[in-house]
């Protein structure tokens, strides 16, 4: 009865609103738990209003090594391992990725056969993948650039965390799928056991992640858009050296030898879940 009465005064979730509501489940019951986080009572999502005004811009991407050849190669491998929790090739799909960063993906499912298109905010990630051969109008700075596309796989690596606005981003992605398209998620939780034992050393935990969805909240925010869970899985990334260096910066602000690191790379983990929904 809790969860229903938190549905019935779900508030339209835009700006300082965000204060009042947890992203995903839309429960007005949270708490202020330090760090300016607040955590629903009714899932247990946690997020840090102040963070949705993060401005991504050119400086973004080099910082994070998203052009450099060695996290290009680890990205790609990484996805390749993912691709086969699908349980469908890649060959023939009209897929679209969401936040691809470098673009190094969208090239590789393209040799897979997929039609491929990218959503990117950053206009020099956008411009690597035109150049790598993306067409140019199959590149978008936001999801509702998009009119007459049809996607039947969604992609997002690493970047639903970052989207401020999830619930006019589930409306939108509905205008562009059919019943049946599939959606594949990585991303960091809030109820995995990385972040309790390491707290604010959670690598995870950086200025442009504003929400951790719990595994509950995640869920019900896509189910309330008329996708149901498919599956789950382990998503193991294979890590270059640099990335890691590069999230230790960020979170020590003391420069690292992260070019010496750059030819190590290993398989992680540090709380993430992969989930794969379907549009019903």
């Amino acid at each position: 009865m809790e969860i229903m009465s938190d549905l019935m005064e779900r508030p339209t979730a835009t700006g300082d609103a965000w204060v009042g509501c947890c992203p995903g489940c839309r429960s007005t019951r949270h708490e202020t738990i330090g760090r300016g986080f607040q955590k629903c009572q009714s899932c247990g999502s946690l997020w840090i209003p102040a963070r949705r005004d993060y401005e991504y811009d050119d400086a973004y991407p080099a910082f994070r090594g998203h052009h450099d050849d060695t996290v290009a190669a680890c990205k790609i491998k990484t996805l390749e391992h993912w691709c086969g929790h699908l349980g469908t090739p890649l060959s023939g799909r009209n897929v679209l990725e969401v936040g691809f960063g470098g673009g190094s993906t969208l090239t590789w499912m393209r040799n897979q056969g997929a039609q491929v298109s990218g959503v990117e905010p950053v206009e020099a990630n956008r411009k690597t993948a035109i150049r790598s051969g993306v067409s140019s109008e199959n590149v978008k700075a936001s999801l509702t650039d998009f009119v007459d596309s049809r996607f039947d796989l969604v992609l997002y690596l690493d970047s639903f965390e970052h989207e401020t606005e999830p619930d006019a981003h589930l409306k939108t992605l509905n205008r562009l799928t059919r019943p049946g398209s599939l959606a594949l998620l990585v991303l960091p939780v809030a109820d995995c056991v990385s972040r309790r034992l390491l707290g604010r050393w959670w690598p995870h935990d950086i200025k442009d992640h504003w929400v951790f969805y719990s595994t509950d909240g995640l869920v019900r925010l896509w189910n309330s858009h008329d996708w149901r869970l498919r599956s789950t899985f382990h998503p193991a990334k294979y890590i270059s050296g640099l990335t890691i260096a590069r999230h230790l910066q960020l979170k020590t602000r003391i420069p690292l030898p992260a070019e010496s690191l750059r030819s190590t790379a290993m398989w992680l983990n540090f709380g993430e879940i992969g989930v794969i929904f379907e549009r019903s």
